[in-house]
C-alpha cells in the first residue's frame, strides 16, 4: 500500500515536469535567461520527466504495439542507424531525446485534461504579449513602418527578448502561437474567454504580417482553416466562412497588387535552384543519403546570393538520409494524419491541423531535422508525439487530468 502511495507521487511528479518541459519548449524559445541553457534545460528536465513516468510506461506498454507507433519507431530506428553508421553521435543523441520527449507526451494522454490546456493557454498568451510588445516598442522607437515590405520584424528591438535573428524563424513561431490561439478561441465558450483569444489571434496576426515571411503566413492560416472545418459546424462555421471569405476579398482588392507580387511575381525565389542543387549533389547516395548532420554546402544563386541549407524538411532528409529515410517519414506522418483524420477530442483536432500545415510547409521551408529543440520540434515532432498520444489513448486511461 506503501510503494503504491509512492508510485502515484512519482507519477504526478513526472506529470508535473512534462508539463513543465512542454512549457519551456513553448515559451522558452521567446525569452530565457542568459545564465541558462534553454536546450539542455529541455534535455534535463525530459529526462527526469520519463525517469518518473517508467512506470507508467510500463502499464501502458501495448500502447506502443499501435500501427502508428510502430511507423514513427520504424522512422526512429531508420534515422538512428544512419546516425549510429555514419558516426554522428550528436544525431544520436537528438534522437534518443526525440524518443524520450515522444514517450513523455505520450503519457500525458490524448484528451484535453487540465494540464494540456494550462499549458497550451500559456503558450499563446505569451508569444502574443511578445508580439505585443516587440510592435509597441518598434513604435516607440521609431522603426515601425507600415509601408509595404518596410519592416521585416524579427525582433523586438530590446536585446535577447523574442529575437529570431531572421523572419521566417519568428514567423513560424508566432504562427505556430497563432494557431494554439485559434484553437483556445473556438472552445472558448464565455464571452470574456473569447474576447481574450481574439485579442492575441489580431495581435499575431499583425506581427506575423509584418515579417513577410510567406510560408509562416500559409502555415498560420492553414492549420487555422483547418480548425475551422474540424471545429465548428453549422451555423457557426458558415458565420466564420462568411467572414473569412470578405476578408479575403477586402485584402485582394486593397492589395491586389501585393497579392500578385507575394504569390505570382515572387515565385519560388530561387528555390528551385537549391533543389536543383540536392539532387545534384546526392550523387550516387539515393537509397541511404549522406547521412545525417551531412550539410548540403554552399549554393551560390544566380541572383548573387549564396544559400547552405535545401530551404524544403522533405529534401534534406531525403539529402541526409536517402529515399529509405523520406519515405519513413512520409509513412509516420502519412499515419498520424489518416488516423487523425475523425479526431475524437479537441486536442486531436489541434495535432491534425498543425501536421497537415506542416506537410505543406515542409516542401518550401525548415531545416535541422534531428537537431536540438528548434522550430522544427514545434511543426513535426511535437504534433508527432500528440498524435500519438491520441491515436493510442483509446486503449489506456490518460494519466494528465
Amino acid at each position: 500500500m506503501q510503494l503504491e502511495k509512492y508510485a502515484e507521487k512519482l507519477r504526478a511528479l513526472g506529470v508535473v515536469l512534462a508539463l513543465l518541459t512542454l512549457t519551456v519548449l513553448l515559451v522558452g524559445c521567446y525569452w530565457w535567461p542568459e545564465s541558462g541553457d534553454w536546450d539542455k534545460t529541455i534535455r534535463l528536465v525530459t529526462c527526469i520527466s520519463l525517469l518518473c513516468l517508467l512506470g507508467q510506461l510500463f502499464k501502458e506498454r501495448l500502447r506502443l504495439l499501435a500501427p502508428t507507433f510502430l511507423l514513427f519507431l520504424l522512422l526512429w530506428c531508420v534515422l538512428m542507424l544512419n546516425s549510429i553508421l555514419t558516426e554522428s553521435y550528436s544525431s544520436v543523441r537528438q534522437l534518443l531525446l526525440i524518443l524520450f520527449f515522444t514517450w513523455m507526451v505520450m503519457l500525458l494522454g490524448g484528451k484535453e485534461g487540465r494540464g494540456w490546456v494550462a499549458v497550451l493557454m500559456v503558450s499563446a498568451l505569451a508569444p502574443a504579449c511578445f508580439a505585443g510588445i516587440s510592435l509597441v516598442n518598434k513604435m516607440l522607437v521609431g522603426e515601425f513602418d507600415t509601408s509595404y515590405r518596410g519592416m521585416y520584424i524579427h525582433d523586438s528591438g530590446i536585446p535577447g527578448v523574442a529575437e529570431f535573428g531572421i523572419t521566417i524563424e519568428a514567423g513560424l513561431h508566432y504562427a505556430f502561437a497563432l494557431v494554439i490561439s485559434v484553437w483556445l478561441l473556438l472552445r472558448s465558450r464565455k464571452p470574456a474567454h473569447s474576447a481574450l483569444w481574439s485579442a492575441c489571434v489580431v495581435v499575431l496576426l499583425v506581427y506575423l504580417y509584418f515579417t513577410f515571411a510567406r510560408s509562416a503566413w500559409v502555415a498560420g492560416l492553414l492549420a487555422s482553416a483547418v480548425l475551422v472545418v474540424t471545429m465548428t459546424e453549422g451555423r457557426r462555421r458558415r458565420q466564420i466562412g462568411l467572414v473569412a471569405v470578405l476578408v479575403t476579398c477586402a485584402v485582394v482588392v486593397v492589395g491586389f497588387e501585393q497579392v500578385i507580387y507575394e504569390f505570382g511575381d515572387r515565385g519560388l525565389t530561387d528555390r528551385d535552384e537549391v533543389w536543383a542543387a540536392v539532387f545534384e549533389r546526392i550523387g550516387e547516395n539515393w537509397w541511404f543519403g549522406h547521412g545525417s548532420h551531412t550539410e548540403l554546402g554552399k549554393v551560390a544563386l544566380t541572383n548573387g546570393a549564396i544559400v547552405s541549407n535545401p530551404h524544403s524538411l522533405y529534401l534534406e532528409a531525403l539529402y541526409q538520409f536517402g529515399l529509405v529515410g523520406l519515405a519513413a517519414l512520409l509513412l509516420a506522418m502519412g499515419a498520424c494524419i489518416w488516423t487523425l483524420r475523425k479526431p475524437a477530442s479537441d486536442l486531436g483536432r489541434l495535432w491534425l491541423s498543425i501536421l497537415s500545415a506542416s506537410s505543406v510547409l515542409m516542401l518550401v521551408e525548415m531545416h535541422f531535422f534531428v537537431d536540438a529543440p528548434n522550430v522544427v520540434w514545434l511543426w513535426l515532432w511535437l504534433p508527432m508525439a500528440g498524435a500519438l498520444a491520441v491515436t493510442t489513448q483509446p486503449k489506456v486511461a490518460a494519466i494528465s487530468r
